[in-house]
């Protein structure tokens, strides 16, 4: 039996997601007492902070680690995008693939890196339902059909496989590029990597909101927003979308996005059947390809839908949704099912994420404090990012070298890499090549098939 819903009106007084309610997230917030020393410190109880601290223990199993999260551990989970590990994970890079045979590579490897994550993650918390699917990217038009056909070009040099989805192939369909991937339960995964965290030896402090991290002589002194301190020779920040509350010398090249999402109640047999858009009967991840960013997944019977990114939250509550944006992502399902009957909407949540100019993340020491190192910036594929990339964050919280050569490759690529002007430039006039290609097609009475 899932836990009850909240009897508040839908998007009011959020006090969990959907993924958090059934995974019966505490209401309450954690507490423990907080050590005095220890060698690392982990800063932030989500997917960055644990599997960093994990991979740290499969390096150095005698590691002294202690955890400390500001609420429970999971807080940040809301499963704001889904629960998707995207196998596309550094979107900026397909606008300066077709130029850079490195950054193609660099793809290349990162789409093999991530699902090794996700294996990874299945045999650490056999309960996450680590399950593989179909990453479905949905035209909404001529405009983004010519550019599903311009990021198949880039995949065929990235050497990554997909299969195309065009009309002739159903009537249920719009035109689709389809890539593996896999898809998890967001707050069963992070309750799986802490269960697996403390069997391993980490000490996880929950209700430890850090205010302050100071460089002494001997190492770090990082002190809790009620003035409890703890010193630790080295640190890692894993704190993400909630970097900004802590102070530290410096302030990181990233800023706060927060996303909505939906849950409706559990979907008749003939709703779930129009949602089967694969043409062989899988029930896919589902990004539409357009200005809202709407993506959507089902889970348990129920359709799993997201969508519209604000600079601010204007709701009172963290996890709130504004009437405004309920009112958006209304419209949107019903653009989404295109006239059928629209499901009641039985939860709404907001979620936050942490982006950098260039959607990668900050991994790396930090710049005034010697002894920390930030893993933060994670961005809208942030579970992809921070599991695929835990490793290297963990190497260098002990101070090591990264031992795996293929994800030195990509951290390298990731912290060369800048705004692709020029090869967004390209990518532009690619898809507009294509576009006119279309037309011209269509209006001699064929109809494209892309690549």
């Amino acid at each position: 039996m899932l836990p009850a819903k909240a009897t508040t009106g839908v998007g009011q007084g959020v006090a969990q997601s959907y993924w958090q309610r059934i995974g019966g997230m505490p209401l309450q917030q954690g507490s423990g007492t907080l050590p005095r020393s220890s060698r690392f410190v982990v800063i932030g109880g989500g997917f960055a902070g644990l599997a960093t601290a994990l991979r740290m223990k499969e390096l150095d199993p005698a590691a002294e680690i202690v955890l400390l999260e500001a609420k429970s551990v999971g807080y940040g989970a809301s499963g704001r995008n889904g629960g998707l590990v995207s196998p596309l994970a550094a979107p900026v890079w397909l606008a300066a693939a077709m130029q850079d045979q490195s950054i193609a590579r660099a793809m290349r490897l990162l789409n093999r890196k991530a699902d090794d994550a996700a294996r990874w993650a299945n045999a650490t918390a056999p309960h996450a339902e680590v399950t593989p699917t179909t990453l479905l990217l949905e035209a909404q038009g001529a405009v983004t059909n010519a550019g599903i056909s311009q990021v198949a070009r880039i995949l065929d040099r990235a050497e990554i496989e997909y299969r195309r989805f065009r009309p002739r192939d159903s009537k249920s369909i719009k035109p689709a590029l389809a890539i593996d991937a896999n898809t998890i339960n967001p707050y069963a995964l992070v309750r799986g990597l802490a269960d697996a965290a403390r069997q391993a030896g980490v000490e996880i402090v929950e209700g430890a909101p850090v205010k302050d991290i100071e460089q002494e002589q001997s190492g770090l002194r990082i002190t809790l927003a009620d003035g409890r301190a703890i010193t630790a020779e080295r640190a890692v920040l894993c704190t993400n979308a909630y970097t900004p509350s802590l102070s530290f010398g410096e302030v990181p090249r990233a800023k706060v996005v927060y996303n909505y999402m939906i849950a409706t109640e559990q979907l008749s047999p003939s709703a779930l059947e129009r949602l089967a858009t694969v043409s062989n009967g899988e029930r896919p991840f589902v990004v539409e390809l357009n200005t809202a960013y709407v993506f959507y997944r089902l889970h348990q019977g129920r359709l799993v839908f997201g969508g519209i990114e604000k600079s601010k939250q204007v709701a009172p509550g963290d996890l709130d949704v504004p009437a405004s944006i309920l009112a958006g992502l209304d419209k949107l399902l019903g653009e989404t099912l295109s006239g059928a009957p629209k499901p009641a909407v039985a939860e709404a949540w907001g979620g936050r994420f942490h982006m950098t100019t260039t959607d990668l993340p900050i991994i790396g020491p930090s710049a005034s404090v010697p002894s920390l190192v930030l893993n933060i910036g994670y961005g809208g594929t942030g579970v992809a990012l921070t599991l695929t990339l835990a490793p290297v964050a963990a190497a260098l919280a002990l101070g090591r070298q990264i031992e795996d050569a293929g994800l030195a490759e990509i951290h390298r690529a990731m912290r060369n890499t800048r705004l692709p002007l020029a090869g967004g430039v390209k990518f532009v006039a690619g898809v507009a090549g294509e576009y006119l290609r279309q037309l011209r097609e269509r209006r001699n009475g064929h109809v494209s098939q892309g690549r």
